[in-house]
Order: C-alpha cells, then sequence, then structure tokens
C-alpha cells in the first residue's frame, strides 16, 4: 500500500518515518546511477557518489521528515509550487503529488548532473504534464551567468562563488535568471520553497515583484553565517511578511522572534517560514 501526502500529513513524525522505511527499495542500475523508491511510493534517479543527501535517502526513503511533513500538510490540489534548490527532486515530488494535475510545480536546479536525474525522475513518475524544470541559478536582475561550485560527493551544497576553489569539487558556468522572469506568466504562486546555500539574498532580489503580486507562503533554510549582513537580509523579509515562524521537529510551525534567529545556533540552520497570512501559519 502506496504512502500519499495526506498520509504523512496526518502522521506523527514517528510513524512517517516508519511508513517510508518500511516501503524503502534501492537498485543500482550501473554508470554510478541508483534507483530508489522514496516517499513511500515514487521513485528517484540518484548518483551513488552523493554520500550528503544520496546514501540517505537510498537507505531511509525521506529527507528531513520534519520539513516534509510541513509541506504535506501545506499543500493542497491546485496550488502552484517552486522548488528552488531542487537538487534530485524530493520536494518536487512531494510538491507534484500534493498539488496533483490540477496544480503546477517549477523546479529550479543550476546544477547540470542533478538537473538532468531531476527531469528523468519526474518523467518516470508521470508528473511531467504538471511540473517543470529550469537548469539555471536564481539571482538578482540583471546578472546572466554565474560558477556554481559542486563539492563532490555534497551535490546538496552547490554554491555560487566569485573565486576559484582549487580542490574538493567541480566549478562550472551556469545561467542565471529571476524567479519574477519565470513566473511573469503565473496566474497565482501558493508556495516558494528556497534553499540555495547562501544564494538567497540575490534570489530575493530577483523575485520583489513576485511577492508584491502573489505573497507566497516562503519557507526559507537560513544561516546568519552566511550572510554578509544576517540582521538586515532578515529585516527586508520582514517587510515583506510581517512575521516569522519556524518549522519545528515536529513539522508545526511556531512564531519566532527574530533576535532568537539571529543571536542563537549560530551557524546552524533554521527552516523559517513566512507566511501569506497568520491562517496558514499552522496547517492541519
Amino acid at each position: 500500500m502506496d504512502v500519499y501526502p495526506a498520509d504523512l500529513a496526518a502522521a506523527d513524525r514517528e510513524t512517517a518515518q516508519r511508513l517510508v522505511r518500511e516501503r524503502v527499495q534501492t537498485l543500482y542500475l550501473g554508470d554510478g546511477i541508483m534507483l530508489a523508491r522514496v516517499l513511500g511510493r515514487h521513485k528517484m534517479f540518484l548518483h551513488t557518489s552523493d554520500r550528503g543527501f544520496g546514501c540517505h535517502i537510498a537507505m531511509d526513503g525521506f529527507w528531513e521528515i520534519w520539513v516534509t511533513q510541513f509541506f504535506a500538510r501545506m499543500l493542497k490540489p491546485g496550488m502552484v509550487a517552486v522548488d528552488v534548490g531542487a537538487n534530485y527532486g524530493y520536494y518536487t515530488l512531494l510538491f507534484g503529488d500534493a498539488v496533483t494535475s490540477s496544480g503546477r510545480v517549477l523546479a529550479v536546479e543550476p546544477n547540470p548532473h542533478a538537473a538532468s536525474l531531476l527531469r528523468e525522475t519526474l518523467l518516470l513518475n508521470g508528473f511531467s504534464g504538471h511540473t517543470s524544470v529550469v537548469e539555471a541559478a536564481l539571482g538578482p536582475p540583471g546578472l546572466a551567468e554565474s560558477r556554481l561550485f559542486m563539492p563532490n560527493g555534497e551535490p546538496k551544497n552547490a554554491l555560487l562563488v566569485d573565486h576559484d576553489i582549487l580542490s574538493g569539487g567541480e566549478i562550472v558556468t551556469v545561467a542565471v535568471t529571476t524567479l519574477d522572469a519565470l513566473t511573469a506568466d503565473f496566474p497565482h504562486v501558493d508556495l516558494v520553497k528556497i534553499d540555495a546555500e547562501g544564494g538567497e539574498i540575490g534570489i530575493l532580489a530577483g523575485m520583489r515583484e513576485l511577492i508584491k503580486r502573489h505573497r507566497p507562503n516562503l519557507v526559507l533554510e537560513f544561516n546568519a553565517a552566511r550572510y554578509p549582513d544576517a540582521r538586515d537580509f532578515l529585516n527586508d523579509l520582514l517587510i515583506a511578511y510581517g512575521q516569522v515562524f519556524v518549522v519545528g521537529f515536529d513539522g508545526i510551525a511556531e512564531p519566532v522572534e527574530p533576535e532568537v534567529i539571529l543571536s542563537s545556533r549560530l551557524g546552524e540552520d533554521w527552516i523559517l517560514f513566512f507566511p501569506r497570512n497568520k491562517a496558514s501559519a499552522l496547517p492541519g
């Protein structure tokens, strides 16, 4: 019996983990590619060289189950969701399943190796009709290209760089666009998830019209140590949204004071939620 987003949304954390783990399967296809059953029902292509994400997802079938449950509780059929920093498409699959064919998912991933497998994964799962992949980085207006550093064994930690890194990974030139440009013809955008390893400032600069037009629910990985001025960046988001919540290990978003985010757990990632309205802060 398959596991659906509604099952993940209704379960507690331990039950959700068990439901998914019971259904894990992996198959080595050759040439460094494996196929894994994830989220209790979907098939995902992965590189076997990926030690930071691929090995975990292949063994457990889930990633950050509390965040997974948060999204499962928030997304509904017919919604439009954007997955920025989609990697191999774990959240893209969840989004595509939850919004159904009546909705729409846009996945943005600059890593060419990950983006290639992501397209194959969506095709294999029958999601190509309502999901699309943009192979590019996001940034501020006026920037056409940049360089992406992809650490060996940790492609999920790829980041844009302006200097040479001599070892430990690969640097490729990637196209850069804005979220405003990509969603200019969207009638509505309900959710934007951003995981960009410090590139969030540039991404926000390129999505101001999107926020103004649609005010989507925004889920953002925030690490104060990554930003030149973390306080200024957080204030920018608060001006746009007025409030901030943090996603806890129970998959529920609770209000948090900005000063707590800026002064505690320094160097660690926070999963922040900026809701379009207070009613959406605690999805049920």
